[in-house]
């Protein structure tokens, strides 16, 4: 038992180093992509940003499950390994979430926007910029809303703690997302020829607002949950211990341990 778990150690130590590359790689890529919008020009590296997430992704599930099993063999590692799959979340979920909000949705010029101007395609015009950048925060709106409206809750203590760590990091975006609404409602009143402002809608509507209240829910409800699961846990593994002495004692009427035994039930 102790060797298929040291096999499981080894085969997370050199499975997370490379998950690590692999995040390492899709920032390399996202940050040059950002460096090339900052410069009205197009990106070129999204997809491929977007596979190596992927990829990074369906390593840290895997990896998940390899931690599950140190924990269920009660590994004294299991411990520090779920840390460092962890760290890799979170990193994960940092990444992707930059790269939905500067490449898809957060930069001054789109990806489709800047695609079009390499091709030779007719530049948009300037009343048309805001209006796109305001679509593409209503967009990253309602996708997050869904998000957080259809996400799981997870049913024991690794998946709530990976729901748990996952939502934080979206909720630290949603958080910042105000400040790209304040830019959308600041575009509003841009001048645009003769002194005419350019409107959006943004006066005779609601602004778009980041699903803050249902995020902060969500956040509150996965905390709770950790908390009562982590518990649960504990007296679990506390009634399996008790259960596995239970198991191995000699009942024989010959045991000298007898007595006390009776002694502790009483």
């Amino acid at each position: 038992r102790l060797e298929r778990l040291q096999r499981v150690i080894t085969k997370l130590q050199m499975e997370s180093g490379l998950c690590e590359e692999q995040l390492n790689q899709a920032d390399a890529l996202l940050q040059a992509d950002v460096r090339l919008l900052a410069a009205g020009k197009a990106p070129q590296k999204a997809a491929e940003v977007e596979r190596d997430l992927d990829k990074a992704d369906a390593m840290i599930r895997v990896l998940f499950n390899d931690v599950q099993s140190l924990k269920d063999g009660r590994h004294p590692q299991g411990e520090q390994m779920y840390r460092r799959v962890y760290r890799l979340h979170e990193r994960l979920v940092s990444i992707r979430t930059e790269y939905n909000l500067r490449l898809k949705s957060g930069a001054p010029v789109t990806a489709v926007t800047a695609m079009s101007v390499a091709s030779g395609q007719r530049r948009p015009e300037p009343d048309e910029a805001p209006l796109r950048y305001l679509q593409d925060l209503l967009a990253w709106v309602e996708e997050n809303q869904r998000h957080v409206s259809s996400a799981e809750w997870g049913a024991d203590l690794p998946t709530v703690e990976t729901h748990l760590g996952a939502h934080r990091g979206l909720h630290r975006a949603i958080e910042e997302f105000r400040a790209k609404v304040e830019r959308a409602r600041a575009d509003e009143v841009r001048p645009r020829g003769a002194g005419e402002p350019l409107s959006l809608g943004m006066t005779s509507h609601s602004p778009p607002t980041p699903p803050q209240n249902s995020s902060k829910s969500r956040l509150r409800h996965l905390e709770s949950l950790h908390g009562f699961v982590s518990a649960a846990t504990k007296e679990l593994l506390w009634l399996s211990e008790r259960e596995e002495e239970e198991v191995a004692f000699d009942w024989s009427h010959h045991n000298p341990a007898m007595a006390a035994k009776k002694e502790s039930y009483s």
